[in-house]
């Protein structure tokens, strides 16, 4: 990790399609870029900005010296530094520490005389800003005094007495203030105990050692330096009545003392934050004072040893600090999983806004270095991995950054689709056109059938709880291109519930369908106008379509090229876009809807409302209205993913930080795809705050324990089998709830944190419930189960297994009998009595080979790629092959059982009968009431 973060920063890296030949740049050149363009939109005359890693510095100046003359920024500019000064005191404090002359829990009394609460002020008080004492800079009797005398030599005692006359602030250790005051007594802290001023010892110990030969202190500058001031007050923030600053270069640095009068180059001070943090100055233990970050309570800012976290939001881990003096601004951070030091220095302090140019300009700095880091991640995935190609855009502060890959290139996003969806849909509700709370059959009847059809709401449809099944076979192998919502349903109504809607969660691209086809039978016109005037022209998403031909994509391998398919549940699944296009989706989320939609449609899209975890009080973290809830390190995405030939689509967001992600790949090889989201998922979470957890209130009510069985399989036919096999144990615990599953996957326990509600393993979303629906129980982690009596689950299981095994013996006993009976027929000629011995045997080795053949088949369906489960879904010789081993397995069963009843008498017949007559007779039995006999896969 550490030699490409070095490969970022310092050299080229090519992000884009695999093979592109466009000339590429280094981050620096971007940095230098971007620094240019937003200094073109700061009011800061001009900046030095400086990267270094190893031995190798980078320089860049952009702007101008000054504001008259406008002679260009050099890249060795020396400008005032501002607090970045308390980096150099706190170097010297910590080396004392390290050489046991100083120690932070000694009280300032025992250094300076007369400091208020001095007896109970330690020194890493004064480090932290924890003292409590004031500063003069925050009396305005001291700005008036300094704005008559601008270039007035401040000492040490006249600093203390103006900061120590209003008295401190608040307790020792109470809380956080910044203060200048806690410096200057550090500084004093040194000269007590060493004999020799703080200025001797940085000189010393940093200045000569590395050859700073550009930083001093209080020393003349070589670029001119601005300052906005108020009328009535010069030296505060804020502007006057014309908004223009004035030059304050000649101001003495000197009323900061300590706290913030050194001068340098960016060059020098990179240097010296590299050997600070890096290892060459200090011991461990004191390196890690400097960077022991805590809460300040003031707007999620924290603070460690005079040092602190640099960049707002989401950008790259950075620690340094930030200085502000008249005329100039400074920061100075460390990128610590680089190991690179990054300096910008601006000839204006604070601006308007009271943000100062440096750390604006910083910010900038930091996103692109961010973005140089994340694009070199993903082109080293790409190329150690059969990934052909891959888009990025990642949203920070709530505004899409560049994108990482090729900006045009298109992607069809698969189930990203329902998302966009689901815009139209809270589009129409918000035009009045249909309410989620509409009954489907309010607009087209017929379309539902069975328990609770005409309960089924667009909500439910919505959110995966209406009680339909998922894609068939059949859709999978439609391949019909530009087929109409209203027209599919039409074409394949009724559509029959598995359940009552609201019972189980079970994912249904025809839901989405349907859904689509209400909005365009309320709004009269069709699904692709409706998106391109509702969602695409809004947003501004000009280059998304759920037309067109299908961009070329790739199987697993990368080179295979896979074939495009065309399932006729368009809204599902079949939207064609580019990660610009769908990061202005992510944007719009993150800013409660914009202009597009209101804040209340925003947090309906995000929250379930119908399904039995909803219905407990979780609604957040089930699905919402095509978006699901994911926990990604400990904390909770809102998203949507994409599976498709060839495709793989992820869009990602987190509200409470204004972070996301879009990730589009061209090629299906998932668990590299697995490997991008995960990496992309630590980046945007890298800033976002922790989520409380909430206390468990204790173990379920025994009435819960049980066995439950999952019933969220979103397809008929293979439901049964999985439910079987994804079944859990369900016991209180004394933290609320332990899941057991029977058969894969690890235990886990459930904190219970409301009556019915639970939070895994502590995680920060409530993502599970219980419930009792007509004296049946229910558990739901997002997915649904419903508890079964222990007998009958493992009957079916018995029936299960034991006709598996009883099949392959048939099959390998028909096998040694053929032989046996073959040579003694050979020797002996007894035809008669080799048939009427084989023939029941034969009889259950068809019916064994048969529903080896049909599970086999199922087995291979639901794991093979597209081209296999389209094979299913229509006359093939596939399905054609499934089909006659699910006729011809319970009619062999028959016949085999025939035979034996004709001779029923025979201890041979009985124990074949026992053997495998009955557990095969029971298979056939158990597959005929699930509906795997017939297996007509092309019709559904």
């Amino acid at each position: 990790m550490r030699i490409l973060l070095y490969l970022v920063l310092m050299s080229s890296c090519v992000v884009g399609a695999q093979g592109d030949s466009a000339a590429s740049r280094s981050p620096f050149d971007v940095v230098d870029e971007q620094v240019s363009v937003l200094l073109a939109e700061l009011d800061a005359p001009g900046a030095t900005f400086a990267l270094r890693h190893g031995q190798e510095t980078r320089l860049g100046a952009a702007g101008f010296v000054d504001d008259e003359h406008q002679e260009p920024m050099p890249a060795d500019a020396r400008m005032r530094l501002g607090s970045v000064t308390k980096l150099y005191l706190a170097g010297v404090v910590l080396q004392l520490v390290d050489e046991g002359v100083l120690d932070l829990d000694h009280v300032i009394s025992n250094y300076v005389d007369g400091v208020p609460n001095g007896d109970k002020i330690t020194l890493r008080m004064l480090g932290r800003h924890t003292s409590g004492l004031d500063d003069a800079i925050r009396q305005m009797s001291f700005h008036e005094r300094l704005a008559a005398d601008p270039r007035k030599k401040w000492q040490t005692p006249a600093l203390l007495k103006a900061a120590f006359d209003p008295g401190p602030r608040f307790e020792p250790g109470e809380r956080w203030a910044y203060s200048n005051t806690n410096s200057i007594l550090l500084g004093l802290a040194i000269e007590k105990a060493t004999g020799r001023s703080w200025r001797e010892h940085v000189r010393e110990r940093f200045i000569e050692p590395l050859v700073l030969s550009n930083t001093g202190f209080d020393e003349p500058t070589t670029a001119r330096g601005y300052r906005y001031g108020k009328n009535e007050d010069p030296v505060g923030y804020g502007g006057v009545d014309d908004h223009r600053w004035f030059d304050a270069t000649d101001w003495s640095p000197s009323w900061a003392g300590a706290a913030g009068e050194m001068t340098g180059t960016a060059a020098d001070t990179a240097v010296f934050i590299q050997a600070l943090f890096g290892g060459d100055l200090l011991s461990k233990t004191t390196q890690a004072e400097l960077a022991d970050f805590r809460d300040t309570g003031d707007g999620q800012f924290f603070y460690g040893f005079h040092c602190h976290p640099v960049g707002r939001d989401f950008a790259i881990e950075a620690w340094g600090h930030g200085g502000d003096v008249p005329g100039f601004s400074s920061s100075a951070v460390w990128l610590p999983e680089s190991e690179t030091a990054v300096v910008i220095l601006a000839n204006l302090s604070a601006e308007l806004d009271k943000w100062s140019s440096a750390s604006k300009l910083m910010e900038v700095a930091l996103v692109a270095l961010a973005d140089g880091r994340m694009g070199a991640s993903l082109r080293q995935v790409i190329d150690e991995t059969p990934i052909h190609e891959a888009a990025v855009v990642v949203i920070r502060d709530g505004q899409a950054g560049e994108p990482l890959g090729d900006a045009t290139r298109r992607y069809r996003v698969g189930s990203v689709s329902k998302l966009l969806t689901a815009l139209l849909v809270l589009r129409a509700q918000e035009a009045g056109v249909i309410s989620l709370n509409d009954p489907v059959v309010k607009f087209l009847p017929g379309v539902l059938s069975g328990n609770g059809a005409e309960d089924v709401t667009l909500a439910h449809l919505m959110e995966h709880t209406g009680g339909l099944a998922g894609s068939s076979p059949a859709e999978y192998a439609a391949n019909i291109p530009g087929l109409d919502p209203s027209d599919y349903v039409t074409q394949r109504k009724p559509f029959a519930l598995r359940w009552r809607p609201g019972l189980h969660y079970s994912y249904s691209n025809p839901g989405y369908t349907i859904a689509a086809a209400v909005v365009e039978q309320a709004w009269g016109d069709d699904f692709d106008e409706l998106m391109r005037r509702e969602v695409f022209e809004p947003l501004g998403m000009v280059d998304t379509t759920f037309e067109g031909d299908s961009p070329p994509s790739f199987l697993a391998d990368g080179q295979t090229s896979a074939s495009p398919w065309y399932m006729p549940v368009r809204p599902a699944g079949s939207a064609i876009t580019t990660a610009a296009d769908l990061a202005k989706v992510v944007e719009m989320l993150l800013e409660d809807g914009g202009d597009f939609l209101t804040a209340s449609s925003v947090e309906r899209l995000e929250r379930g409302e119908t399904g039995l975890l909803a219905h407990a009080g979780g609604g957040s973290g089930s699905y919402g209205l095509g978006t699901f809830a994911y926990v990604a390190d400990d904390h909770v995405l809102r998203a949507h993913w994409g599976k498709t030939e060839g495709f793989r689509a992820t869009l990602a967001y987190d509200p409470s930080g204004a972070s996301g992600y879009v990730l589009l790949v061209d090629t299906a090889a998932d668990r590299d795809v697995h490997r991008l989201r995960t990496l992309f998922n630590h980046e945007i979470n890298r800033y976002t705050p922790e989520p409380e957890i909430p206390p468990s209130i204790g173990p379920s009510p025994v009435d819960v324990a049980g066995l439950y069985v999952n019933y969220s399989h979103d397809g008929e036919q293979r439901a049964w089998l999985f439910a079987l096999l994804q079944a859990s144990r369900l016991t209180p615990a004394p933290e609320g709830l332990r899941v057991d599953p029977l058969w894969f996957g690890s235990s886990t326990t459930w904190n219970r944190i409301d009556e019915r509600l639970y939070q895994m393993d502590g995680l920060p979303v409530v993502s599970g419930a219980t419930a009792s629906i007509d004296g049946t129980a229910f558990w739901s982690d997002g997915e649904s189960y419903q508890r079964t009596p222990e007998w009958s689950y493992w009957l079916q299981l018995f029936i299960m297994f034991a006709g598996i095994a009883a099949s392959v013996f048939a099959l390998v006993l028909f096998s040694f009998a053929i032989l046996f009976r073959v040579c003694l027929c050979l020797k002996k000629r007894k035809m008669n009595a080799v048939m009427n011995g084989l023939l029941p045997l034969a009889c259950f080795s068809i019916a064994g080979a048969a529903f080896l053949g049909l599970l086999m088949g199922f087995v291979l369906y639901q794991l093979g790629d597209l081209a296999i489960i389209a094979s299913i879904g229509r006359i093939s010789f596939a399905s054609l092959t499934i089909l006659i081993a699910s006729i011809a397995g319970p009619i062999s069963t028959v016949a085999g059982l025939f035979v034996l009843w004709s001779n029923r008498r025979s201890r041979v017949s009985q124990l074949t009968g026992v053997v495998l007559g009955l557990p095969i007779a029971s298979l056939s039995v158990l597959l005929i009431k699930y509906g795997m006999i017939p297996f007509i896969s092309w019709t559904g």
